[in-house]
């Protein structure tokens, strides 16, 4: 790409007056200064126009719209956001369709009653607004439907993560591993960019053959970063290779391979730690932002779950770093040193276990604090 970076004002300007000969005056304030003074500003302009275009010409620059137009390339289109599925307890069995609203003030989502469960008083919720606000709340809610004789009525589990836009920078790395790896005829690219796609998936493990020719395993976990639930399996097995008539090609696979869908084990990750803290500060100020900081590390572990360890390739690694624990506790501010940390009991990395047979991602446990002595 050319570099347009140093067509400024000031230099556009410079250089048409060194056009003119020094036998003019070219102060400021002249009359030829006052005149490519105007074309200096005309053209700075052109060239940022100019600069603009040359970025949304190429997939590593482009955003937003020129992002979509570019994707074409790939054959992709941009994940739009996706509704959350929650699980509703309620006293008495409602009718699909009936409408309820959280109670947490101006967040406040409604959700509408959009499928049954194995429990005759347990419904799957819908979010009628799109994203991963629909994730946020758990606790009561409230009938905006009338509902004659109920008593309570409580949104739990996710069932199916809600999921925003995709970012410029996600469908970009999409757009170019799709460039790259060719996903086709049931090739691991294929399987990644397809379960990808689903509403609820976050990530994709994909392990070939791991239990002999023909079969292929896919681990996944939901767009909130979580092992899947059982609704999302089910649903993506549905749409990948239905258990009924497994291995025809009746869903996504080609015909011949039997795929099983999982979600992957979920390993509690508790630490331990002595703490050097700053003058003024005591061990219940530092709890919750250190638990905090472990929590964001962690997460950033099983964003990174689905990344093969080499490009294209089907090993994964998700191991939680004793190291970065220690860097996640000292970043909070208080916190002055960190001594004797532990994981698990231990002093050592805990290796997660990412093969066709045991997949696991960490979550948070407990975290135990006390002041060095």
């Amino acid at each position: 790409m050319i570099d347009f970076s140093n067509a400024t004002y000031q230099n556009l300007l410079q250089t048409m007056l060194g056009q003119v000969s020094n036998s003019y005056d070219k102060r400021e304030g002249s009359l030829i200064q006052t005149s490519v003074g105007a074309a200096a500003y005309g053209l700075e302009a052109f060239y940022l126009a100019l600069n603009q275009v040359q970025l949304s010409a190429y997939i590593p620059t482009a955003v937003g719209e020129s992002l979509d137009l570019l994707a074409v390339i790939a054959g992709l289109t941009r994940y739009p956001a996706s509704a959350a599925v929650r699980l509703g307890k309620f006293s008495q069995p409602v009718p699909l369709g009936a409408r309820f609203s959280t109670i947490n003030g101006a967040d406040s989502i409604n959700f509408i009653v959009s499928g049954t469960t194995d429990n005759p008083n347990e419904f799957q919720l819908k979010a009628e607004t799109v994203g991963i606000i629909g994730n946020d709340y758990t606790g009561n809610i409230l009938p905006i439907t009338y509902l004659p004789g109920l008593e309570s009525a409580v949104i739990d589990d996710i069932l199916i993560p809600g999921d925003d836009v995709e970012t410029d920078d996600d469908f970009r790395q999409r757009i170019i591993n799709a460039l790259n790896e060719k996903p086709f005829g049931g090739n691991v690219a294929a399987y990644r960019e397809f379960i990808g796609g689903l509403e609820g998936v976050g990530g994709v493990q994909v392990y070939p053959t791991w239990n002999g020719g023909g079969t292929v395993k896919c681990s996944i976990i939901g767009a909130d970063f979580e092992p899947a639930s059982a609704l999302l399996v089910e649903t993506v097995q549905n749409a990948v290779d239905p258990p009924v008539n497994q291995g025809l090609g009746l869903g996504m696979a080609p015909i011949g391979a039997q795929v099983t869908i999982v979600a992957p084990e979920a390993v509690t990750i508790n630490v331990n730690a002595n703490l050097t803290l700053a003058a003024g500060y005591e061990i219940g100020q530092v709890q919750k932002p250190v638990e905090d900081a472990i929590a964001t590390y962690l997460l950033q572990v099983r964003k990174g779950w689905a990344a093969p360890t080499v490009p294209g390739g089907v090993q994964y690694q998700a191991d939680v770093y004793l190291a970065q624990v220690i860097a996640a506790i000292v970043q909070v501010p208080g916190v002055v040193n960190a001594t004797n940390v532990q994981m698990n009991g231990q002093a050592q990395d805990v290796i997660l276990t990412q093969t066709g047979t045991v997949q696991q991602v960490p979550k948070e446990g407990t975290v135990n604090l006390n002041v060095a002595t």
